[in-house]
């Protein structure tokens, strides 16, 4: 993101504007990192640790950063390398028993990203092993992994996704404040589908030949079966777009993208592969997840990839110079920005208005005990709620549309922004255009 833009997200702390200054792929600046005080880096290492970044700092931050700072990230690399062992364990024993079940599957994310969008499979945080396999397929492999010991947690049902409810084995270990302890139990994220059309209402051709593409990939000695390069690419960029329509932190994610757009800057071969195997719809989508990959870590892109971005849809082209900084915001203080973006790319009236309703005043709720629910603002809050499991279930319910009907105005606000950025969008592409002229 340009250094001058950055600085004024008021509603970003100045250590997190810090890091992104230091993250950036050109020019990087490490000067406000270093004038940062010890309560500082606390707050930075909290929210890096959140958004998955405390492993990519350490690159940026060995010089400046206090040795209490460089100790605490050198160990959690060394406990985060453990985890990956434990993982990869954990995914062979998975992928031996899919395999006697003659069940195909691909891993996503994760180890499969490395070593293109981040500096090693050790320097990417993992919680959770993301498979995809086919839809006939999913229940068989949902079966044969619970007679493997893990079990679906039941509390997120019936709320959209892209895979079945997170499967985890039943252990005894317990939270001891360490996100990166070895001895963490992964869990499962089954995928049915590599982009949820029935969702997104965006249908987009060619993401079913994904599986078709696919291949096994080797890493450190162990090979797994998963998406070819350039499709990989476009399922990072189509998770990230789809994490922006939800308004979810995608912060690491583009800055896996930045890495990997910055690494292949001088493969013009490959872009024009790109460009020749994924379809213009898919191209256009796309390249938001790359545009923002170059607004905020400043990475270098090839020039062919650039010619391309030229082509991105109009409508989302002003809500990326209006309101890229959005997601970054929406960390600190909620917004609905991503519900415009998602806006901007439907094309009927009946798909905007489901989206405008689901986004302005949701009628499901997640469960108290859900995944995403229990955030470290949300336990200070709960701490005065009463300890009766109903009325607690009131007081999260109230605080659920309190926090949505809070959000109303200033994203309609929002709304009317974004419209009359496109018009005046308009009006300049036409007062540019070449005069008919009539023969």
């Amino acid at each position: 993101m340009d250094r001058e833009h950055t600085r004024k997200l008021l509603d970003v702390p100045s250590y997190v504007v810090a890091a992104i200054d230091a993250l950036q792929f050109r020019s990087s600046e490490t000067a406000a990192l270093e004038r940062l005080a010890d309560k500082d880096w606390q707050a930075l290492l909290q929210f890096a640790d959140l958004a998955h970044l405390t492993l990519p700092l350490l690159r940026v931050c060995k010089e400046v950063a206090p040795e209490w700072v460089s100790s605490r990230i050198e160990q959690n690399l060394v406990d985060n390398r453990q985890r990956v062992v434990a993982i990869k364990s954990a995914y062979r024993e998975i992928a031996q028993t899919l395999a006697v079940a003659n069940i195909d599957h691909l891993v996503l994310k994760g180890f499969a990203l490395a070593p293109e969008f981040i500096e090693g499979e050790e320097f990417r945080f993992q919680s959770d092993i993301d498979l995809y396999c086919l839809e006939q397929t999913i229940s068989q492999a949902c079966r044969a992994l619970t007679d493997l010991g893990y079990f679906p947690d039941r509390t997120l049902d019936g709320f959209p996704s892209d895979h079945l409810p997170i499967m985890a084995k039943k252990t005894k270990w317990k939270w001891r404040g360490n996100m990166y302890d070895p001895e963490m139990p992964p869990s499962i994220d089954l995928h049915f589908c590599l982009w949820n059309v029935d969702e997104t209402r965006i249908a987009i051709d060619g993401v079913s030949k994904f599986w078709d593409g696919r291949s096994t990939r080797k890493n450190h000695g162990s090979s797994f079966p998963a998406l070819n390069t350039l499709d990989n690419l476009g399922y990072c960029a189509l998770h990230i777009l789809r994490d922006l329509f939800r308004c979810d932190w995608v912060i690491h994610h583009v800055y896996e993208m930045a890495w990997f757009l910055h690494h292949h800057a001088d493969d013009d071969e490959l872009w024009k592969k790109w460009i020749a195997s994924h379809g213009e719809d898919m191209r256009s989508l796309e390249t938001i997840s790359f545009w923002l990959a170059r607004d905020w870590f400043q990475c270098d892109l090839s020039p062919v990839l650039a010619a391309e971005m030229h082509k991105i849809l109009p409508l989302s082209d002003a809500f990326l110079k209006e309101f890229s900084s959005s997601p970054l915001a929406g960390m600190f203080s909620p917004n609905k920005g991503g519900m415009w973006l998602h806006l901007c790319l439907l094309r009927t009236v009946k798909d905007r208005l489901a989206i405008m309703k689901k986004g302005l005043m949701p009628t499901r709720i997640p469960a108290l005990s859900a995944p995403g629910q229990n955030t470290t603002k949300t336990r200070k809050v709960r701490r005065f709620w009463p300890k009766q499991p109903h009325i607690r279930d009131v007081f999260h319910v109230t605080f659920r549309v309190a926090f949505h009907l809070r959000l109303l105005i200033p994203t309609l606000y929002n709304g009317f922004r974004l419209w009359y950025c496109q018009q005046q969008g308009r009006k300049s592409l036409n007062q540019h255009a070449p005069s008919s002229i009539s023969i």
